[in-house]
């Protein structure tokens, strides 16, 4: 139910798994996407490259994180991974379960699996009032979540896109606001 234009791809998952891994966002779905890093700069090129694409209407993926990310990513660590874990289905925020998407021991190391160990936590909630699922799948902005600026901010926050620095609402809450208050 999501009209998506494209997405910026995770640097830090690409350096493992190389840029192609994500080529069947453009091939099969039309969708464009570039893998980008975190640090300001490199969103802001990321944004550009989508724009570029979207410009041109060709849907590709790019890599504007080449200082660290390869086509191919690293063979070696994707073994390690292969030799212990296999695919499974994960929950993500926002997106509910997604078939394949995680990653999980694999039976022969079942007795190292810490998810084996009980232990007695809480069910894990989102607080009253957080729109960070529908921030997370570009339903709303984060200035559209009831919370933001209202109880929610990095020096106290209510959810988890305002918790990181890397989080949606913490990046719009530091440089939007800044914006903002440099055109008033």
């Amino acid at each position: 139910d999501l009209d998506v234009d494209g997405f910026l791809l995770p640097g830090h998952v690409s350096v493992i798994t190389g840029w192609k891994l994500f080529e069947f966002l453009a091939d099969d779905f039309g969708v464009s996407g570039v893998v980008a890093g975190f640090m300001p700069t490199d969103v802001v090129q990321g944004v550009l490259a989508l724009v570029r694409q979207a410009a041109d209407e060709r849907p590709g993926i790019g890599n504007v994180y080449g200082r660290v990310v390869t086509a191919d990513g690293n063979r070696h660590a994707r073994e390690i991974v292969d030799r212990y874990f296999e695919p499974s289905d994960e929950i993500w925020r926002g997106f509910g379960t997604v078939p394949g998407s995680g990653l999980t021991l694999r039976s022969e190391f079942f007795h190292r699996d810490a998810t084996q160990i009980t232990v007695d936590l809480p069910d894990p909630f989102e607080p009253a009032g957080c729109r960070c699922g529908d921030v997370l799948r570009g339903v709303i902005d984060p200035p559209e979540c009831p919370l933001f600026d209202n109880g929610c901010d990095p020096d106290m926050p209510v959810g988890a896109c305002m918790v990181s620095s890397e989080g949606t609402c913490a990046a719009w809450y530091r440089h939007e606001r800044w914006a903002f208050e440099a055109g008033s």
